[in-house]
């Protein structure tokens, strides 16, 4: 990678090269993403088989799609691990019509979610407010991975920005089919654990670049006001 590509926002800064490749090899975000990747997966894919019978055929549009770009994530991951660059970039082409239809799948599920159980529970509150900040930050965190394709390291930034935003959704299920639907315990209580270890990883992820990247802190920092406009929404504050 050119030495005049790899930046800590969009400002060009040469001299921080040797430093991010001595501390975070592409290896970082591949096990970032395999991470974040599998604990998605694991929360929706048991959720989903014990639900499939009461669920509409958008629902069930929905999770196809979103198992499609998930899975393509993990490739994709795979395929630099090992460093097959022309592959990576071939699949990349085609990850853009899962992604533009994952985008367009969950906006239209959120809206029918939003109308039909925003109502009914403050657990539905707090996770579609979430959602509701969360999944915006996600597309333009993807926008600017798109558009950084020139700088691996800095795409990878980006795109593990974007992982993150989904994370909640899969991470709260995955909490609560563990711990709190076993023992019978109300569903409310999976919201904290849940916003609480998304929180740490981010932080931990910026801990580990030494908060080179303003974005980092940035997206820490939307997090943090993303879940108290969701609390504001969930009580009427």
């Amino acid at each position: 990678m050119s030495h005049s590509l790899l930046t800590t926002d969009d400002k060009q800064a040469p001299h921080t090269v040797q430093y991010a490749h001595s501390t975070l090899p592409m290896s970082f975000y591949v096990k970032w993403l395999w991470a974040i990747g599998l604990l998605i997966l694991l929360g929706f894919i048991p959720s989903y088989v014990l639900q499939f019978s009461s669920l509409t055929e958008a629902h069930h549009s929905h999770a196809s799609v979103s198992f499609l770009w998930i899975a393509g994530m993990l490739v994709q991951a795979t395929l630099i691990h090992y460093q097959r660059y022309t592959h990576h970039r071939i699949f990349g082409y085609l990850s853009i019509c899962v992604l533009l239809t994952f985008i367009l799948s969950t906006l239209s599920l959120y809206a029918n979610i939003f109308q039909a159980q925003f109502n009914t529970s403050i657990i539905f509150r707090l996770v579609l407010s979430l959602d509701l900040v969360l999944f915006p930050a996600f597309i333009l965190f993807m926008y600017k991975a798109i558009l950084r394709t020139d700088s691996p390291h800095v795409h990878a930034h980006w795109i593990l920005l974007a992982a993150i935003m989904l994370l909640p959704p899969g991470l709260g299920r995955l909490i609560h089919g563990l711990f709190f639907f076993p023992f019978d315990a109300p569903m409310r209580l999976f919201y904290e654990p849940t916003v609480v270890l998304t929180g740490l990883f981010i932080y931990s992820i910026g801990r580990s670049q030494n908060w080179h990247f303003k974005s980092t802190k940035a997206c820490l920092v939307l997090f943090i006001a993303a879940v108290i406009f969701s609390y504001g929404v969930a009580y009427g504050f």
